[in-house]
């Protein structure tokens, strides 16, 4: 069974984890019976929120005619026409199952068009559970160094040490340092990962009870 009681390492567990039964438009109920305004929304995929009518009878109208195909179809066309026309200087997509797998791909494809290796990334930031995105995302004050120019540090006991080597880690609102480190190591980045929205940390609280 689950190590921990979840298949999820990123949910609240304060106090136990919060098993959910159903969820209806901005709120979550638990095998309980308890309702719980949900502010993660599955962190922030249900932007309609939970069973919004008209996407449950889109699913369900789709279920009819397959639920998932090994060749392309016509709608990821229509999506990605969508998403291009509403999103400046996004000419391609490539869609994907995961934000991990966004970023591992998104890498790759930097390293193959630089031929360069490293990676330049905020520390504590999250991208995902890729080994190259997840150094330094659990620093602490007796490991991260100098504040200019942050230790690289593994997220989990025997990461190797090459993944340590090919991450510049920069430090969070220090425009000056960090443009410092992004000059030294230019010949050397692929690419520079930022995220407009930090994912919280594991340890904040993402429900908030109601009733």
């Amino acid at each position: 069974m689950f190590p921990d009681g979840t298949s999820r390492v990123t949910i609240d567990r304060s106090s136990g984890p919060v098993y959910i039964d159903r969820g209806m438009g901005s709120y979550v109920f638990d095998v309980d019976g308890r309702r719980f305004l949900d502010l993660n929304c599955n962190f922030m995929t249900l932007i309609h929120g939970h069973a919004f009518a008209p996407v449950v009878e889109a699913i369900t109208t789709q279920l009819h005619r397959g639920s998932c195909f090994a060749n392309p179809t016509e709608s990821e066309i229509e999506l990605a026409e969508l998403l291009c026309a509403r999103i400046p200087r996004l000419d391609r997509v490539r869609f994907v199952n995961t934000g991990t797998e966004a970023v591992l791909f998104a890498i790759k494809a930097a390293r193959a068009f630089t031929g360069r290796s490293k990676i330049a990334k905020l520390e504590g930031a999250y991208h995902g559970a890729y080994d190259w995105a997840e150094v330094s995302l659990a620093a602490n004050p007796d490991n991260w160094g100098d504040p200019a120019a942050p230790n690289s540090t593994p997220s989990y006991r025997g990461a190797p040490g090459g993944v340590l080597d090919d991450v510049v880690v920069l430090s969070f609102n220090d425009v000056t340092g960090v443009r410092q480190l992004l000059s030294l190591h230019a010949p050397q980045l692929a690419a520079v990962l930022l995220d407009p929205m930090p994912s919280l940390t594991a340890s904040q609280i993402s429900i908030a009870t109601l009733t």
